[in-house]
């Protein structure tokens, strides 16, 4: 019986392929035929352009969509800034200092605490990434599993409409009525495979049974131990859903996405059932929390160009319910697809930040914030000046 007090170390999955996908060593596990994922899910065919004639009769060299060189960072005034970002609402502002009541909201959905070892807290502070397991126990979990199934079967058409928003920019997402209409949306615009789909912010919505599993303190409680802090407030909860045949999650790190000024953020990975080794779980950059040179590239292939000579890449295979997985806000990391002839994977992902963080201004930012996360930051952005402390009822206070 395994004890909770030892750390968990990740096994290596090996040097990433040459496109910066990450990889398993070739004896880790056994070859799985894999087909390719469901057609609706696969971007639409590309076709060669002629390339234009040269003075002369000859050819100019072909070109391709993705170029092979260097990604350059971009210019301060080449970022463009979401509009959220750009803009306060005086009156709201006025209006929420009355009335905003910042106790915490964190709750006793699960009995007790667990306590985080020295040995997982420094494996956590040197790589950027941990495991935490029995972080609950896994009968005491079924509650939880129960209300997020739930809540992810009935918000499934959301969550695939706020791919098509994501990933088809061209099409309304007002337009799509049925999952069949997203389905047709994404094969006919999207220039990406499927990788995921997300269910926003359960724990904002007064009337989700989900809420009380998500706010609860033992969940807080480990993020704070792992950030050493004494208060942390929920930026953000989602489920992440991989169906059959969804492609990889690319290589990114969560804090690029968020308008805060702070290093002290963490994210909880918590599946929502057993994951075996052929599951599509997190794949982490080593030590990548600590490299300053990471915001230079404003690109995912310019931080893809770096990741094999620079960083292991580690896993954790077989998570067992109530196990859960911690990463730093700066930690890059990835998911794999899901296999064709696997279950669907759910995880619930918490994000935590130390409370004192401040509102990031439009013009201090690394790079523009992901607009995926916009349903998650416009509702409360335009509450909070430029360089005030992030506190709304949106971002609560979770520990103590």
């Amino acid at each position: 019986m395994r004890t909770v007090s030892s750390v968990v170390v990740a096994r290596q999955g090996g040097r990433p392929s040459s496109s910066g996908r990450g990889g398993r060593s070739a004896d880790s596990r056994p070859e799985r035929d894999r087909r390719s994922a469901p057609d609706w899910a696969q971007p639409p065919a590309r076709t060669r352009v002629a390339a234009p004639r040269r003075p002369g009769g000859s050819s100019a060299p072909p070109s391709t969509e993705r170029a092979e060189r260097r990604p350059r960072a971009k210019d301060d005034d080449e970022i463009v800034v979401p509009k959220p970002l750009a803009r306060v609402d005086e009156d709201s502002i006025a209006g929420l200092r009355r009335t905003f009541d910042d106790a915490s909201v964190g709750t006793n959905a699960f009995d007790g605490s667990r306590d985080i070892s020295a040995a997982e807290s420094l494996h956590y502070e040197r790589n950027g990434h941990v495991c935490i397991r029995q972080a609950v126990d896994g009968f005491a979990c079924n509650p939880m599993v129960r209300a997020l199934t739930t809540e992810i079967m009935s918000r499934r058409l959301e969550a695939y409409r706020h791919r098509v928003a994501v990933l088809c920019p061209s099409v309304n997402s007002k337009d799509i009525v049925t999952i069949d209409d997203a389905k047709r949306a994404l094969k006919k615009h999207s220039k990406e495979d499927v990788g995921f789909l997300q269910t926003f912010n359960l724990h904002r919505d007064d009337g989700s049974a989900a809420r009380e599993y998500i706010l609860s303190k033992r969940f807080a409680k480990i993020a704070a131990d792992l950030l050493g802090c004494e208060k942390v407030r929920i930026y953000q909860s989602c489920v992440f859903v991989k169906e059959p045949g969804f492609a990889e999650t690319n290589w990114h790190s969560d804090l690029n996405m968020v308008p805060l000024d702070t290093n002290e953020f963490i994210t909880l990975w918590i599946p929502l059932r057993p994951l075996d080794e052929d599951d599509a779980a997190l794949h982490f950059a080593s030590k990548s929390h600590r490299d300053f040179a990471l915001p230079y590239w404003r690109t995912v292939a310019g931080m893809e160009s770096d990741l094999e000579s620079r960083y292991d890449i580690d896993t954790y295979d077989e998570l067992d319910l109530g196990d859960l997985t911690a990463h730093h806000g700066f930690t890059l990391h990835w998911s794999p697809p899901q296999p064709e002839d696997s279950a669907p994977r759910y995880a619930l992902s918490i994000c935590y930040f130390a409370d004192g963080a401040k509102r990031l201004d439009a013009r201090n930012l690394r790079r523009a914030p992901h607009e995926e996360d916009l349903w998650s930051y416009e509702s409360w952005l335009k509450d909070i000046k430029p360089g005030s402390r992030a506190r709304h009822p949106q971002l609560p206070l979770v520990w103590p």
